[in-house]
């Protein structure tokens, strides 16, 4: 069921076990223009977040062999703009698991697809526009003063934190924990070269940064001006 998306964005992102009864919403779903990907393991979910860029993940937590709760704690920080959306049965305690929305089995077909479309509306749109810095967080295309440079799934996601807090000094443990997942401080190189990569495509002279500056001990800040 589902196609292999792993290499283009989609809007629906499905974590978990499918429900055999759901599956003609599912493959109706790519025919009205909706493209969804499908990962039945956590690990393999948490693979795709990057390059599929979704705007919906669905975890289906029913039989599931990991910890929902943590599963969603990691998605709102790798995809902060997504809604997620949690399907559990009755047994399952779903109280401390952070989503948008849950459903508990049993439900309707029409409901699941209520639901979904109504995330979808309330999904942050693509496009991200700060100062003079445009950013399509799907196509993973920047438009700023060296014109349109598309960018790496990592750059992508550490320019979008940037951009939704703008003016904001953002610690570098708070993102190494967002974009890489890991509060480790050890060696903090890679995010230093994703830094200078993304200077090179948006600073008129990436060697004299006057958007994406360093704070000394601290962290990066998108510097916009009002």
């Amino acid at each position: 069921m589902g196609r292999d998306l792993n290499t283009r964005p989609v809007e629906i992102l499905y974590i978990g076990q499918p429900d055999p009864a759901h599956e003609k919403l599912w493959e109706q779903l790519p025919r009205e223009g909706i493209s969804v990907g499908f990962a039945r393991t956590q690990k393999a979910g948490l693979d795709l977040t990057a390059s599929l860029q979704p705007q919906v993940v669905v975890v289906n937590l029913v039989e599931a062999q990991f910890s929902g709760a943590r599963l969603c704690q990691t998605l709102g920080r790798r995809l902060p703009s997504a809604r997620r959306l949690v399907i559990a049965d009755r047994n399952t305690a779903t109280a401390k698991v952070p989503c948008e929305q849950r459903l508990v089995r049993p439900f309707t077909v029409r409901k699941l697809r209520d639901t979904l479309f109504k995330l979808l509306e309330e999904a942050a749109p693509h496009l991200i526009t700060i100062g003079c810095l445009q950013l399509d967080v799907v196509a993973r295309m920047v438009t700023g003063p060296k014109g349109q440079q598309h960018l790496t799934p990592k750059q992508c996601n550490l320019l979008t934190v940037l951009m939704q807090h703008p003016n904001q000094v953002i610690s570098r443990k708070d993102l190494m924990d967002r974009i890489w997942d890991t509060a480790y401080l050890g060696d903090t190189r890679t995010l230093d070269v994703h830094i200078r990569w993304l200077r090179e495509k948006i600073e008129t002279d990436p060697t004299r940064p006057s958007l994406l500056m360093t704070h000394r001990g601290v962290g990066y800040v998108l510097n916009i001006s009002a």
